[in-house]
């Protein structure tokens, strides 16, 4: 007949306990090390998908100044004026080439005297920016003109930096739309026959 012996249990150590303890989970410190890990790699990502709210701002800046900008062309054709654009960094201000002497039907030699003169339109006259971080560049046939913070040319003889025909020809211009510290810039593009078109550029 064969005796069953009873398995006993050795004694367990303090150690043993703090081992088995220390096994069973993380500690404070490594949940806040992986916690900042954590919120790092979301911040990056948020940056380079593109959810800052002010790159959607631009966007839709450019797409106001686009709208506003083709319905001027219109206006140009429709009521046969041209139009003159004066441009600064926050303000676009549209003018009207108007005769401001007729000619003297008693005199061969005179001539009616025009120039350019703010328009009279009681909207979008300043195109102004929806927000004062934005700013504005422009370039006119492929080349960059400098941009004052001046709001008007003062009492000189103004001299718009680009034109709309009432023929329909217009310059090519380019508007680029931007915020400081913001690596994003929006951009709006006049093909010179009335239509723009906008965009985007991520700078490096």
């Amino acid at each position: 007949m064969v005796k069953r012996v009873a398995k006993t249990t050795p004694p367990i150590s303090a150690a043993t306990i703090s081992s088995l303890m220390a096994q069973r989970g993380f500690t404070l410190i490594e949940i806040l090390v992986v916690l900042v890990i954590i919120s790092v790699i979301v911040s990056m990502a948020a940056i380079n998908t593109g959810t800052d709210p002010r790159r959607q701002q631009l966007i839709a800046e450019a797409q106001r100044l686009r709208f506003i900008m083709e319905d001027l062309s219109e206006r140009a054709i429709f009521k046969n004026i041209d139009l003159g654009f004066v441009v600064n960094k926050t303000q676009i201000g549209v003018y009207e080439y108007t005769q401001v002497t007729p000619k003297d039907d008693n005199d061969p030699d005179s001539k009616a005297l025009y120039s350019w003169q703010l328009s009279q339109q009681t909207t979008n006259n300043p195109i102004k920016l929806s927000a004062p971080a934005m700013s504005l560049s422009l370039s006119v046939q492929g080349l960059s003109v400098v941009l004052s913070y001046a709001g008007t040319q003062g009492s000189k003889e103004i001299e718009p930096h680009f034109y709309a025909y009432s023929s329909g020809e217009q310059d090519v211009t380019r508007f680029e739309i931007s915020m400081e510290d913001l690596q994003f810039t929006s951009t709006v593009k006049g093909m010179g026959v009335g239509r723009f078109y906008t965009g985007g550029i991520d700078e490096p």
